[in-house]
């Protein structure tokens, strides 16, 4: 059999066996990300709800301090009701005391509003930080069970190293190739060909000029199927008999 089908050959063994592994660390590093993913979101949500927290905190302490000065502008307008001097300056005064009183009102009303607020606020805080630490407890143990799933394992290195070492044993022009259609996703970039009935296993018929190539050792694609076409060892032997 030619050199370079039987290397091709020996590397659709080898990459079927480098593709699982691959395939399970890229599984691997799904399930870090997603864990991580959800973690991270869930940290996010509660930092998020801290801060508005405060925000709502700094609100209901800024309309107190205005409530005060309210029951303060209220006292200090009383205070001076008696002295009036005149209905105009008496008027002034209830206005004013009015005045208070309405903004009073609303601040209270504010606080009353913004507290509920906060307190659905503090709620979800409390909740995400509890799944933050749970998703995390769980980011971590998938972290530990696999490992670094951004470097390959031992035995996919291995796996590579073999696939590495049998590809550079290929004539270029058949890699070239062979690389092409496996990136293609064909279903069969290698196809043999009968020698007796010339068939390949598509049922494409091959002609003589093409068996006299593929047994010269040259690189014979298949014009239908753009297989890589081969003659096995054995299939030969029964020829020549």
């Amino acid at each position: 059999m030619n050199s370079n089908i039987a290397a091709l050959l020996d590397l659709q063994v080898i990459d079927k066996q480098r593709q699982v592994l691959k395939l399970a660390r890229e599984a691997r590093k799904s399930q870090f990300s997603e864990a991580e993913r959800q973690w991270k979101a869930s940290e996010g949500t509660a930092q998020g709800a801290e801060s508005e927290a405060e925000k709502l905190g700094a609100l209901i302490r800024q309309y107190t301090a205005d409530s005060a000065r309210c029951d303060t502008t209220i006292a200090d307008l009383r205070s001076k009701q008696m002295n009036a001097k005149t209905n105009k300056d008496y008027m002034a005064i209830i206005n004013g005391i009015e005045a208070a009183k309405v903004e009073k009102g609303m601040r209270e009303a504010s606080i009353k509003e913004v507290t509920a607020r906060l307190e659905v606020l503090k709620d979800k805080a409390a909740k995400a930080n509890e799944q933050a630490l749970k998703l995390k407890s769980e980011f971590e143990n998938v972290q530990k069970s696999s490992g670094t799933p951004d470097q390959p394992s031992p035995e996919e290195a291995a796996i590579q190293k073999q696939y590495d070492d049998r590809k550079a044993q290929v004539d270029p022009t058949f890699l070239e190739v062979y690389e092409r259609l496996v990136k293609a996703r064909h279903p069969m970039p290698l196809a043999k060909v009968d020698p007796n009935s010339r068939a390949t296993p598509m049922g494409i018929m091959v002609s003589h000029n093409q068996i006299e190539q593929i047994r010269m050792g040259k690189l014979v694609v298949c014009r239908n199927s753009n297989s890589i076409l081969y003659i096995a060892e054995k299939a030969k032997s029964d020829a020549k008999g």
